[in-house]
């Protein structure tokens, strides 16, 4: 009888093994995270002012200082495969201060370059009425299949 009761205890050990775990289906990480849902533009650089200013070193200076309330150019330099639907530039007091919405500008209005294959976008800007303040502006890119690109900044100083 004690040896019947093992063997009964063993099988239905065995039964609810299999069939609790022949259900459960085991998630595809891989494929979750390879899962590609298109190609998104590249922001290489972003610059204020009307010209590009580089450092000794050969980088770029994204920074500019200008009078109280002057207004100004945001360059937005890109790369994209894909057609790209409007530029978005936003602007914040500091890097993970709220972001306020400055302007949208719809495709079309951007300059190839050849040399450096790559796009030029210059947007108008206005810097704030606060002498010796900072505010950083932000480019993001949104193409025709509705991705964004990652945002890069400038900082506008006003003296």
């Amino acid at each position: 009888m004690k040896k019947n009761k093992k063997m009964l205890f063993l099988v239905w050990v065995l039964f609810t093994t299999v069939f609790t775990t022949g259900c459960y289906e085991e998630p595809d990480l891989i494929n979750e995270i390879s899962t590609s849902v298109g190609k998104v533009a590249q922001v290489s650089i972003v610059w204020l002012g009307t010209t590009r200013v580089i450092s000794a070193n050969t980088t770029v200076q994204p920074g500019l200082t200008v009078d109280a309330g002057a207004s100004t150019s945001f360059n937005i330099e890109y790369t994209s495969e894909i057609p790209v639907k409007e530029f978005k530039v936003y602007y914040a007091a500091t890097a993970t201060g709220a972001q306020t919405l400055a302007a949208t500008v719809p495709a079309g209005t951007q300059k190839y370059n050849a040399t450096l294959r790559s796009y030029t976008l210059s947007v108008p800007i206005k810097a704030q009425e606060t002498k010796g303040t900072t505010r950083l502006f932000f480019a993001e890119i949104v193409t025709e299949n509705g991705l964004l690109s990652a945002q890069k900044s400038a900082t506008l100083t006003t003296k």
